[in-house]
């Protein structure tokens, strides 16, 4: 057999597996724990002083999202800032770049200098937005987004060499000067929208079930809450991702939730630290 058509027929083979598991993924996920803002409902919003009028809206028809997790190069362009910089790559998916000068951070709008940064040097960081940072290993997470809203994904989870970051993320490493001296980034491509009949969770039923789940005492206040798209692991093939409509809930300015708005499933990420707002 001529090996271009057995690389074409293998190549299509493996592209079928990939919607076939996908769409196994999301078979067991389209029967939602609803939970209706009923009075019992309405009566945990008024304890913890949430005005249900003042909560974001969601489109019922959002949809989920798929995407590919993308094996391109993420080294500096040619034209960046920080061209010179040494790059190397794990498991072909995750790139580090390590700066041959620190960059320095504005102490008074770190958020604002990161970002600077990151859109001037960082391969397609224009579809990167801040997330959050860790002031114990001294970390700047920037989130991949699609048409404005935010692809979340579990952060790194342990410090071990082969612990890898969420395939959305961008993570700058600081030092104690508050300068940039190293990133690593993983990055989707192909992201896709898919029609889904299925009703979502509103911003005030999420808030019902983290509070149902004793996540959300009455003793603590709604600091934000925002509807993006928080990526699943597939079965059987890293390549193909399912992101489903998510809400994110942040409580007192440092505990934050994330509500699946489809199936009302609650993922948890580490405590928030306080940067400047600019």
């Amino acid at each position: 057999m001529d090996w271009n058509k057995a690389k074409t027929l293998l190549m299509l083979t493996f592209l079928i597996l990939n919607v076939y598991l996908a769409i196994q993924l999301m078979d067991r996920m389209v029967e939602p724990r609803i939970v209706a803002t009923s009075a019992t409902g309405k009566s945990i919003l008024k304890d913890r002083q949430i005005d249900e009028k003042k909560l974001q809206p969601v489109t019922r028809d959002i949809g989920y999202l798929t995407a590919e997790v993308d094996a391109r190069t993420l080294a500096p362009l040619a034209s960046s800032p920080i061209r010179d910089a040494v790059a190397s790559v794990k498991n072909d998916v995750e790139w580090s770049v390590r700066l041959t000068k620190p960059y320095r951070l504005d102490a008074k709008t770190m958020r604002d200098s990161a970002s600077s940064f990151v859109q001037a040097s960082v391969r397609y960081g224009a579809e990167y937005t801040f997330w959050k940072y860790d002031s114990k290993y001294q970390e700047m997470t920037f989130v991949q987004t699609y048409k404005g809203q935010p692809l979340y994904s579990t952060p790194q989870q342990s410090r071990e060499d082969d612990a890898m970051i969420g395939p959305s993320l961008l993570v700058l490493q600081l030092n104690d000067a508050k300068e940039i001296v190293s990133y690593k980034q993983r990055h989707l491509n192909k992201v896709v929208r898919q029609a889904q009949d299925v009703t979502l969770l509103s911003a005030s039923e999420a808030i019902v079930q983290l509070s149902e789940q004793g996540l959300f005492p009455a003793s603590k206040r709604l600091t934000s809450h925002k509807l993006g798209y928080f990526c699943l692991v597939t079965e059987g093939t890293e390549s193909v991702q399912i992101l489903p409509p998510t809400w994110q809930i942040e409580l007192d300015n440092e505990e934050v939730y994330f509500v699946n708005a489809i199936d009302g499933g609650v993922q948890t990420v580490e405590r928030l630290d306080t940067v400047s707002e600019k």
